[in-house]
């Protein structure tokens, strides 16, 4: 029967491709396999100077001392590669001594009894934190920004993590049932392999509806308000006299401008309830009004800001009116010539 690092190492053409810096760990947290984007990431020649090192990034706690010794302590299931993954924030120890910051994925490999775990890594910038921050100079720049980063990170650490698991558990369904025919085990992998292309799906698909929802593109800004006033999981009303097209850049800031005005009700204002309100006549009126608490706390200091800022690039204006133990109204009034 072969090992698991024997099994890794006939993968290698799948995994020493991928971009992000990869290493699989055994039991005692040691690294038996990198890839050479994990060499070069931290200023190796070779992904063999990685070998028999710790394979823990720096701030992840070590297991207490009387913690049974029985590999990375990650959550698993019985059938392997497409198991839960644990994810965190740490630091990487470059080959000159300087620290990298990373997030990392730690994917569970529970086979032959050794536990070991491929560690998926994600460098450069961590997400922004809540709290009190300065405005940008930029407010809308800043917002586009951190949407495309929360974008980038999704994909990195939800879609690639799961078809780099995906890709794993077809690899080694394949070289079971070449090695082994065993049946059963290339089943429980292969049911795996389909539960990840799922997870890796749902990824793709939840970034795709942050920039740019298919109810949007395909059917217009009614339905898509409608579609997105489903998600949270208070009351939002939307209601309005607008049924038909707009052009495509009015639909797609007007969204964006609903999305962040409900979700600053929601989460930052702590608001109960939401009302949505899109009326066309001789410009495009979208009110959002909200009981909860008044814009510009530490958590939403730059949105009004940010919001102004879209609306003025569709020549528009916008209001934000907070009246105490009412709530808050965000207006906003679009020229426009109605698309025919």
């Amino acid at each position: 029967m072969t090992s698991i690092a024997d099994e890794l190492d006939d993968l290698g053409s799948v995994l020493d491709v991928i971009q992000q810096p990869i290493w699989a760990v055994d039991a005692g947290h040691r690294v038996f396999y990198a890839n050479p984007s994990a060499a070069r990431t931290l200023g190796h020649d070779r992904p063999a100077e990685l070998l028999g090192t710790d394979g823990r990034p720096g701030g992840v706690p070590d297991a207490p001392d009387d913690a049974p010794d029985d590999g990375p302590d990650v959550p698993s299931r019985a059938t392997g590669p497409a198991a839960r993954a644990l994810r965190g924030e740490g630091t990487l120890t470059h080959a000159d001594g300087s620290l990298i910051p990373v997030e990392w994925s730690l994917i569970p490999l529970s086979r032959h009894g050794e536990k070991p775990a491929l560690y998926v890594f994600r460098t450069g910038t961590r997400p922004l934190r809540d709290g009190p921050r300065p405005a940008p100079a930029g407010h809308l720049a800043q917002q586009e920004a951190d949407r495309n980063r929360r974008a980038a990170a999704e994909l990195q650490h939800g879609a690639q993590e799961r078809l780099v698991s995906l890709l794993l558990g077809l690899s080694l369904a394949r070289d079971h049932l070449v090695r082994d025919g065993d049946r059963a085990r290339v089943t429980a992998l292969l049911d795996d392999a389909v539960r990840d292309a799922g997870a890796a799906l749902a990824h793709v698909r939840n970034v795709t509806a942050a920039t740019y929802p298919g109810a949007l593109r395909l059917r217009g800004l009614p339905t898509a308000l409608a579609a997105l006033a489903k998600q949270y999981p208070l009351p939002v009303a939307v209601s309005g006299n607008l049924d038909g097209r707009l052009p495509e850049t009015v639909e797609l800031h007007t969204y964006l401008l609903v999305t962040e005005a409900v979700g600053r009700a929601v989460h930052s204002a702590r608001a109960s309830r939401v009302r949505v309100t899109a009326d066309l006549d001789a410009d495009l009126v979208v009110t959002v009004v909200d009981d909860g608490a008044a814009p510009g706390g530490p958590l939403d200091a730059a949105s009004p800001a940010a919001m102004a800022d879209r609306v003025s690039v569709l020549g528009g204006t916008l209001s934000v009116s907070h009246t105490r133990g009412e709530g808050t109204t965000v207006r906003a009034a679009i020229p426009l010539r109605r698309r025919p």
